[in-house]
């Protein structure tokens, strides 16, 4: 009885340790990133069987919807995405049977179907959960990018009054921030210097990456100064004007939903006040 019981205890505990351990992101390790610069040894590096698995699932479904600019934006790769769906359908598949195991184990004997087709929702629900967490965390980050982003367009525009140059206000501007945005932006320009290219092909590059498509106009705009040698002072300062007024509109609007939904809470709780206070009555009357 004992070693029924244990059993199942450590295959639960040992779903539990692969779910958390494909949550929580580890420490970047240096060999991983040396593997990823020297790409003829990745293809002989050894694979996990997750990622590997991840690796044909891409090949086997190309059909399947994979969310590339929200992850390109929070820096995570498809096949560890896809690992970690694997990785999470697993575990809700393992568990209801491990605790039916368990529950057999302690003499109770529950139907067969109420488990399988709980499994198989379990299952289900968390190979799509990531799906979920990935688009909220993305359009998360993809507004504090376009926050960024106006900001960025300032201080393009402020380099461009001093006299720079429309490649020299791009990458002086991205110098000159800080955080994740202006690093990745800055990251496109020198890819794209690195590349004998124009900056603003990095950025559309990035945009199309990212799905921050401001990021397109901002290439546009550059281009048109570039190659005609247009005054771009007032239309970048537009252009900041604009998206800062989106964000705020977007800020008001988030703010009125949040206090509608506060709505609900605050009803029910009046309503169990009312019968708290109403239900010794009608006991009496009726009781």
């Amino acid at each position: 009885m004992s070693l029924l019981v244990i059993i199942p205890g450590a295959l639960v505990g040992l779903g539990v340790f692969i779910l958390v351990s494909h949550l929580v992101p580890g420490r970047p390790r240096l060999d991983a990133a040396l593997t990823r610069i020297a790409g003829a040894a990745a293809q002989h590096a050894e694979v996990p069987p997750l990622r590997a698995m991840s690796r044909r699932l891409v090949v086997v479904a190309p059909w399947l919807p994979i969310p590339k600019a929200d992850l390109a934006l929070l820096g995570q790769d498809q096949e560890g995405w896809l690992a970690s769906k694997i990785a999470l359908g697993l575990s809700g598949l393992a568990v209801i049977p491990v605790l039916t195991v368990m529950a057999l184990s302690l003499g109770y004997r529950p139907s067969l179907t109420l488990p399988l087709v709980a499994s198989i929702a379990l299952g289900a629900a968390l190979f799509f959960a990531p799906d979920l967490v990935t688009r909220v965390n993305g359009a998360e980050k993809r507004a504090d990018f376009r926050h960024a982003l106006s900001s960025y367009l300032d201080l393009v525009s402020l380099e461009r009054g001093a006299g720079a140059g429309p490649t020299e206000a791009l990458e002086a501007a991205a110098q000159i921030g800080g955080g994740w945005a202006f690093a990745r932006i800055a990251g496109a320009l020198a890819d794209a210097r690195k590349a004998s290219r124009p900056p603003w092909e990095g950025l559309a590059s990035l945009a199309e990456q990212t799905g921050v498509f401001e990021l397109a106009d901002l290439a546009e705009i550059a281009e048109v100064a570039g190659s005609e040698g247009a005054r771009i002072l007032q239309t970048l300062n537009a252009r900041a004007e604009s998206m800062r007024a989106q964000a705020l509109a977007a800020t008001r609007a988030k703010a009125g939903s949040r206090s509608t939904t506060m709505v609900v809470p605050i009803a029910m709780l009046a309503s169990g006040f009312l019968v708290l206070l109403i239900f010794p009555v009608i006991y009496r009357a009726f009781g």
